[in-house]
């Protein structure tokens, strides 16, 4: 394993090296490319910190779900499924969620530490004209410089998909790109009000990312909405079960996820999926209801064993002047159910 990262690491060096040596034509490509290869550990760490923030998040999301984005083999969780590329050999609607989650992390991560001003050479974000009128507004301050977060991804992401499986190449591709979408459509406007005594005569306004935990619930949705698509001429195209019609080409524009297979059975053990089934699984009573819990083991055919436990939490809660907060430790009961 230790192998395949610096060999991946060496990828990359390789890669940027080539990407900054071409762009010579003009003094600021040329800067550009220098810029970018100093950054380049810098720019790793950073997109393994959103790569593994995209983990953590498509855990959250499907918590008490069967398919809850385990992998029985934890090194590979730990180094990242999408760079090891035997941990999801199926392209089904699951592995799509998670090249969508990572790339979409990864670009959340670094558009953030951007603006944060972590990353040497990045600037702000440039915003679109002015609207004409008296709008009570105008763009200021620092937006977030999406453009630099989605180069990037698909500078590190995208660029390991050559050679191989060509279906497999574009059904990655696609779902890379669509987490990067719903990133970018994620940008909300954020305004400060100016004016005597607070008045917000006028407002300066700027682009900025939602919490990434919104753009994991838009993904969630999008993963519940994948179509299923089939490879012809080296096109990704939506099947259609009206024999009258052709199936449509999916372009770079389509905002869905896509899958090629079917879903293996996540309720039994399958080391070749990366599934360790539900048999062991446990399920707090504190997140959900034991029904919901003892339903999760049911649907898998299984039964299930919950035992009442207790933990200690603060509560009651005072602030002290000044300036500390005293709170008490209380009991409190909840359940742990597991599939048997």
């Amino acid at each position: 394993m230790k192998l395949s990262l610096v060999l991946l690491e060496a990828l990359f060096v390789l890669v940027l090296s080539q990407q900054g040596c071409s762009k010579t034509t003009s003094e600021g490509g040329f800067q550009s490319g220098i810029l970018r290869q100093k950054n380049y550990p810098l720019l790793w760490r950073i997109v393994r910190e959103g790569g593994h923030r995209g983990m953590a998040e498509c855990q959250q999301q499907f918590q008490n779900e069967i398919w809850n984005c385990s992998l029985a083999n934890k090194n590979v969780f730990k180094q990242l499924p999408i760079f090891v590329k035997t941990t999801l050999p199926h392209a089904t609607r699951e592995t799509a969620f998670l090249h969508a989650i990572s790339a979409a992390a990864i670009t959340h991560e670094l558009t953030l530490q951007c603006r944060q001003n972590r990353i040497p050479g990045c600037k702000c974000g440039k915003t679109r004209r002015q609207p004409k009128g008296n709008i009570g507004w105008q763009w200021g301050g620092c937006s977030d410089d999406i453009k630099f977060g989605e180069k990037e991804t698909r500078r590190f992401i995208d660029k390991l998909e050559r050679g191989g499986d060509a279906a497999r190449t574009a059904f990655n591709l696609h779902n890379n790109e669509v987490g990067r979408k719903v990133v970018r459509a994620s940008l909300t406007k954020e305004c400060k009000c100016h004016g005597v005594t607070g008045s917000c005569n006028l407002k300066t306004c700027w682009k900025q990312l939602a919490p990434f935990n919104v753009v994991g619930s838009e993904l969630k949705q999008k993963y519940r909405a994948a179509v299923r698509v089939s490879f012809l001429n080296n096109k990704l195209h939506k099947r259609d079960n009206n024999r009258d019609r052709r199936d449509r080409l999916v372009t770079r524009k389509d905002k869905k996820l896509v899958y090629l297979d079917s879903s293996p059975d996540y309720c039994v053990r399958n080391a070749t999926a990366g599934s360790p089934g539900m048999r062991g699984r446990t399920c707090l009573g504190d997140q959900v209801s034991t029904g919901e819990c003892r339903s999760l083991c049911n649907s898998c055919n299984l039964r299930h064993r919950t035992v009442e436990q207790s933990k200690q939490v603060k509560c009651r809660c005072k602030f002290v002047w000044c300036c500390t907060v005293k709170c008490k430790l209380c009991n409190v009961k909840y359940s742990r159910t597991t599939c048997v």
